[in-house]
């Protein structure tokens, strides 16, 4: 994760999106619960992909959309992380992938996420944003 700095390109956008300071994440109908974001389209900005990706999938209005980094996963794919408020919720018209929109007090447990990678837990700590489960006390074996 590269932390303040943005890519020369980017293939996706996920943004994390919070309503007060609760994360607000969206449950894919093939997956799990996740943060909404996808891949660009040609032209888009950072800000416009995160716009278009969270009214999709959460059917939210954004405020201000702040990029805060990237990451490059194995094959090269590379995706923007950003932050943002929600200032509005609409109905989802099931059109998109979402069956659900929930805002939590801590991000789930790495099995009920689509990926349990750690990666939400980690950006929301170094980012000192409000929901990250407590680090695993040390002795667990985790």
């Amino acid at each position: 994760m590269y932390l303040g700095v943005l890519p020369r390109a980017h293939d996706s956008v996920v943004c994390l999106t919070y309503t007060g300071d609760r994360p607000l994440l969206v449950r894919n109908r093939r997956r799990a619960w996740e943060f909404p974001g996808g891949h660009a389209e040609p032209g888009e900005t950072v800000q416009e992909t995160a716009r278009r990706e969270v009214r999709e999938e959460a059917g939210a209005a954004l405020g201000d959309i702040r990029p805060v980094g990237y990451y490059v996963l194995s094959g090269g794919h590379v995706t923007v992380v950003t932050h943002a408020r929600v200032t509005g919720l609409a109905p989802l018209t099931g059109e998109f992938e979402t069956v659900e929109v929930r805002a939590f007090d801590v991000l789930p447990p790495d099995e009920e996420l689509s990926w349990s990678d750690g990666l939400y837990a980690h950006l929301l700590q170094v980012l000192g944003l409000p929901g990250a489960p407590p680090p695993p006390a040390l002795g667990t074996g985790r």
